[in-house]
């Protein structure tokens, strides 16, 4: 090995061309990587969702989803089914496992739904499948508002949404606050029964006279054309002219038994902004989703330059307000971690500089850039992004990469001073350490190889962390032996300055105390194990912090964000206005608050940033855009929102702020299963009076809070077949008059404007989205046609009053219900969790009904599970790679055995700078294990070598001459990494735990690797080293 990095000394113009082109390519990777603000994550998950329209949730269980759910449970790597029968609609959510093969999946789940599209009723739409990735969120989201009319909305959301779907990389974007438009037929029921014609008359008349079908070709003088029929309707106006055959052919058009309104469709959302305490105004509101895969600061720097051009045409005259801008969320994190990663940078040099010298400083610093550089390379070579994942990864990576940079200068800059010769200096460095760094470097890689097979979201969430660190740690082994070495004899000098001089000095007092210090406890039995023993006891003490409380255990910590988002709900069948009022008592707290700088409304859905799958006129969300200058937290600001909105009753209301790590579930879910559904309430109203009433809990939520009632039509079909009345024909007419029925479309351009026929159930109707408001006596007085002329449908069917389900959830085929909560300001999801698990104990629960626990606290124990698991699996590699490097089984035990103890350090810090022990926090033990073990490997083979050059010394000469020599390194390497963590413990609430556990954890590594190693080889110091030295 040493001939192989020796070449890059002797050819040391070749080594500096090298170095040029990697720069040059490492400059342009940089500059070419996708940059994105998550990593874009691909969830095994495929969702089925089917259209049923007008059916309840027990029918659409009955007849969709049980049978979409038979077909999916089969299928190869499906791991949990999920799914929810609502009004109308069924959503079927099939899990696969991690390993699996998301598109072979999703294609073999398109297969078996397509196998069960036959057995489906006839009125239901064709199913959709769909997977879902994490990245599918929008990365700008926008209001419009102005003096607009309606329809002025409309067509302008319209011209937008086309504008802005033509720029590369836009994949969708959603409006809302607009109504489509729509032509309404309104039957009149007089006019019905004056010319005896039913609704399917009216639909079937209108449907027929939008005919539009190929009809097959025709061959003139050997060409073939093709025929087709052209009956369409092309003008919304002419829909009233529509032919009507009346009785005894009576000729009649659609505008004699019906009022055509040509239109816009019932609302189903409406959209406000408020900027600086305004009133809010109608807006539109545009959500803006990229590609998959896509560069989010460019696709959205597109979106927001083509706004601004629009603002001079087909927007002159409003006002935008972006609510939500994903690239500049992206630019201020990549900044601020730059930003870091440079004050990193500069605290090691300094810290070099204090330490070795200016020119020692330098030659060890240039390791970091050019390391990063040909990182970049593997980074876009391997398909990842720059993230704020990565950049994180990029920032652990200095206080590690460093470490062989420092190892080889100092080795370099003391041969050199004994020497005088800079070759010679730089061979011999090589020559003694090439090895121990290689397997140093090697034993870190190992440590962050497990990482890889983490499972789930996390897994995915995380990967590029192990991508990143290990690209940089194999740049920083080629560097440190490559380069250099090299650098180093351009830079350093054989004379010191004063400066230098004192820090030799410096450097022999406190190597002489050390000496001192070891001499005196090597040998001594009982230091020895009252050293051995001390630390074993601490190591259980801290252990117990967790359990104690004076650790808190979170699964991601939370971030500062300027965005707060507030979910409304109504009960189920609240209608958009109702709903609407609501709301803006919401809206009228939140004009005084002065911490807010806008926000922007919508009724009619929930929020993209949320889990809670919020839908339909009950719902309604509010994005609260903070001012950036503010003395309070976002989640302090969540707090106080929570309160001042707790006054209302009309509505539930909801504060929260947008995940900043991997989507998880509430930080309390308890899931129920049972066949009665009557049971399951009964279980779930239980245990929410005892989650309730445990101190810490938020935001408490359950499934059963959607129940309401519906009006069962029960028809007689004996006497209604009597009658000459067929069921089809009563579902007509009730479907037409309750829901309406799409007759046709009328395309217009670019656009499809649907023909909808509905009844004048209601006679006072303003509006033609007022047909239905009426009383269930309307609905009774129905009359339907049979064979002697109409017959009341209130003779052949009764109308009953029941309570309803407006939504069935199922877990792999069993009817479940759900009860969720959130933490409170300092309350502990597993605290709480653990609280109501015991307090479920003690309660009965309906017979037939089964509880299992999730929420945080599962994802919390299995990301923490995998994550030991993960770090066994790396020492047992980091010890593979010592035995082939020592090999002894005993010595590479000895240096495995700092990685436990260690966390004596982490355990403490993390309890006395208030951080939790979180997945991040775990992240750090992993990248603490690869470097701690670094050291102890130098220092080991610093005793081997010793020994090997003086065989003529005792054991303990030997190991207090190794463990001397290797004292500046390693405490030099330990300080420079430790204040290289100081910047990243205070960017972010996120890793702040992380560069906690690595300071304190490595500062205490460093008592362990100058004490503990020693202790351990000096007293058992294996049967051969023992004999060896027993003939001295």
């Amino acid at each position: 090995m040493t001939k192989f990095w020796t070449f890059f000394i002797n050819k040391h113009h070749f080594t500096i061309l090298l170095a040029v082109v990697l720069i040059a390519a490492g400059v342009v990777a940089a500059a070419t990587i996708p940059k994105e603000s998550s990593p874009e994550i691909q969830i095994p998950v495929g969702i089925v969702t089917t259209v049923l329209p007008g059916a309840s949730s027990e029918d659409v269980e009955r007849l969709i989803t049980d049978k979409v759910e038979d077909r999916v449970l089969g299928i190869e790597n499906v791991s949990k089914v999920t799914s929810t029968s609502g009004d109308g609609v069924s959503n079927v959510t099939v899990e696969f496992n991690a390993s699996a093969d998301i598109d072979k999946s999703i294609q073999l789940l398109k297969d078996e739904v397509e196998k069960v599209r036959p057995e489906l009723p006839g009125e239901a739409e064709d199913p959709s499948v769909s997977d879902v990735n994490f990245a599918d969120q929008p990365i700008i989201i926008a209001s419009i508002s102005g003096e607009l009319a309606p329809a002025e909305l409309t067509a302008l959301g319209e011209t937008v949404k086309d504008e802005l779907e033509r720029i590369p990389g836009v994949s969708e974007v959603a409006l809302s606050g607009v109504r489509e438009r729509e032509v309404s037929v309104i039957v009149e029921q007089s006019k019905l029964r004056q010319y005896n014609l039913s609704l399917s008359d009216v639909t079937n008349a209108i449907r027929s006279s939008g005919l539009a079908s190929p009809l097959g070709s025709i061959t003139v003088n050997d060409i073939s054309y093709a025929v087709r029929l052209e009956a369409g309707l092309s003008d919304p106006d002419r829909v009233g002219s529509i032919a009507l055959a009346g009785p005894g052919g009576t000729p009649l058009h659609i505008r004699d038994v019906a009022k055509v309104v040509n239109g816009l469709a019932d609302a189903r959302t409406y959209s406000r902004v408020s900027v600086e305490g305004a009133p809010s105004a109608p807006a539109l509101g545009i959500s803006v989703f990229k590609s998959r895969g896509g560069n989010v600061v460019t696709t959205g720097n597109q979106v927001k330059e083509k706004l601004e051009e629009l603002k001079a045409t087909t927007l002159a005259g409003t006002k935008i307000v972006i609510s939500y801008d994903a690239p500049k969320d992206v630019n201020h994190d990549l900044t601020e971690l730059t930003r870091t990663g440079l004050e990193t940078v500069a605290l090691v040099m300094l810290m070099l500089f204090l330490t070795l010298g200016w020119r020692e400083s330098i030659a060890a610093a240039i390791s970091i850039p050019l390391s990063f550089l040909i990182a970049f390379i593997g980074i876009q070579a391997s398909g990842n992004t720059i993230n704020f994942i990565s950049l994180f990864s990029l920032i652990l990576a200095i206080g590690i990469l460093v470490d062989s940079g420092i190892v080889i200068v100092e080795a370099i800059h003391t041969r050199f001073v004994e020497y005088g010769d800079k070759k010679k200096a730089a061979v011999t460095a090589i020559k003694e350490y090439a090895w121990p760094l290689f397997a140093g470097t090697f034993t870190t890689i190992a440590v962050f190889v497990p990482l890889f097979f983490l499972s789930g979201i996390v897994g995915q969430f995380l990967a590029s962390i192990p991508f990143t660190v290990i690209f940089v740690l194999l740049a920083s082994i080629f560097v440190a032996l490559g380069f250099v070495p090299l650098f180093s004899m351009y830079i350093i000098r054989p004379t010191l300055s004063p400066l230098e001089i004192r820090q030799e000095e410096y450097n022999e007092r406190a190597k002489a105390w050390y000496e001192k210090f070891l001499r005196g406890i090597l040998g001594d039995r009982k230091k020895e194990s009252r050293f051995l023993i001390g630390i074993t006891v601490l190591l259980f003490v801290v252990l117990t912090l967790p359990a104690l409380g004076l650790v808190k255990v979170v699964f991601f910590p939370g971030e500062d964000v300027d965005l707060v988002y507030v979910e409304i709900e109504k009960p189920q069948g609240t209608s958009l206005s109702e709903t609407d009022l609501a709301v803006r008592e919401v809206e009228e707290l939140l004009y005084a608050d002065d911490r807010i700088a806008s926000f922007v409304t919508e009724v009619g859905a929930g929020s993209s940033f949320a889990a809670s799958g919020l839908g339909g006129s009950r719902a309604a969300n509010i994005s609260v855009n903070l001012k950036e200058k503010r003395k309070q937290t976002s989640a302090e600001i969540v707090e106080d929102l929570r309160t001042e909105l707790g006054s209302i009753t009309s509505a539930r209301v909801t504060v929260s702020e947008p995940e900043g790590g991997p989507p998880s579930g509430a930080a309390v879910s308890t899931t129920f299963s049972g066949d009665d559904l009557g049971a399951l309430a009964t279980a779930v109203a239980q245990a929410e009076r005892i989650l309730a009433d445990i101190p810490g809990t938020t935001n408490i939520t359950t499934s059963t809070k959607d129940d309401s009632a519906e009006f069962v039509v029960n028809l007689d079909t004996a006497k209604a077949s009597e009658l000459g009345v067929s069921t089809l024909a009563v579902a007509d007419l009730l479907r037409t008059a309750l829901y309406g029925t799409e007759a046709t479309s009328i395309r217009t351009g670019d656009d499809d404007i649907e023909v909808r026929t509905k009844l004048d159930l209601n006679p006072g109707y303003r509006d033609p989205s007022e047909t239905n408001e009426t009383t269930i006596d309307a609905v009774r007085s129905l009359t339907v046609n049979g064979i002697n002329g109409p017959v009341p449908l209130s003779s052949i069917a009764t109308i009953s009053y029941e309570p309803a389900n407006t939504v069935i959830r199922h877990e792999d085929g069993e009817r479940i219900a759900t009860l969720s909560a959130e933490a409170a300001k300092g309350g502990n999801p597993i605290q709480i969790t653990n609280e109501f698990q015991k307090q479920m104990k003690n309660i009965q629960l309906p017979e037939g009904v089964v509880v299992k626990q999730g929420g945080e606290s599962e994802d919390v124990n299995k990301s923490f599970l995998e994550l030991i698991l993960a770090l066994v699996g790396g020492a047992a590699l980091m010890l593979a790679i010592l035995v082939l490097e020592f090999n002894s089984f005993r010595h590479s035990l000895y240096l495995l055995s700092i990685i436990p103890f260690s966390l004596i350090g982490v355990f403490i810090g993390l309890m006395l700078t208030g951080s939790p022990l979180s997945l991040t926090s775990m992240l750090g033990v992993i990248a603490l294990a690869g470097v701690i073990i670094n050291h102890a490997i130098i220092l080991m083979d610093s005793v081997a070598r010793i020994g090997r050059q003086n065989p003529d010394q005792s054991l303990t000469d030997v190991v207090v001459a190794a463990a001397s020599s290797r004292f500046r390194p390693i405490v030099l390497t330990t300080v420079v990494t430790v204040v290289g963590m100081i910047p990243l413990s205070f960017a972010s609430a996120i890793w702040g735990p992380l560069a906690f556990a690595i300071m304190f954890g490595l500062a205490f590594s460093m008592v362990l690797t100058l004490v503990l190693i020693p202790v351990l080889y000096h007293r058992w110091p294996g049967k051969d080293v023992r004999e060896r030295y027993k003939e001295l």
